[in-house]
C-alpha cells in the first residue's frame, strides 16, 4: 500500500510539473522578437513550437498513466 502511494504521489507530482512547464512555454512572452534576426526569429519559432508539442506529448502520456495507477 505504501509503494502504490509513493509511486501515485510521485507521479502526480511529475504530472503537475510537466502541466506546468507546458503552460509556461505555451504562454511565455515573446522576448526574442526585439533582439534576434530574421532568420534567428524564424530558428526560435520552430524550435519553441517543437519544445511545445514535445512536452504537451509527455504531459499526455504522464495523465493517462495517472489514470491508469488510480483507476485499475
Amino acid at each position: 500500500m505504501t509503494n502504490w502511494l509513493l509511486n501515485a504521489v510521485g507521479l502526480f507530482l511529475t504530472t503537475v510539473g510537466a502541466l506546468l512547464t507546458l503552460l509556461y512555454l505555451w504562454r511565455s512572452p515573446r522576448f526574442a522578437d526585439e533582439w534576434l534576426s530574421p532568420e534567428g526569429k524564424r530558428a526560435y519559432a520552430k524550435q519553441r513550437r517543437l519544445l511545445i508539442i514535445v512536452v504537451g506529448l509527455l504531459a499526455a502520456w504522464l495523465i493517462v498513466q495517472y489514470v491508469a495507477v488510480i483507476y485499475p
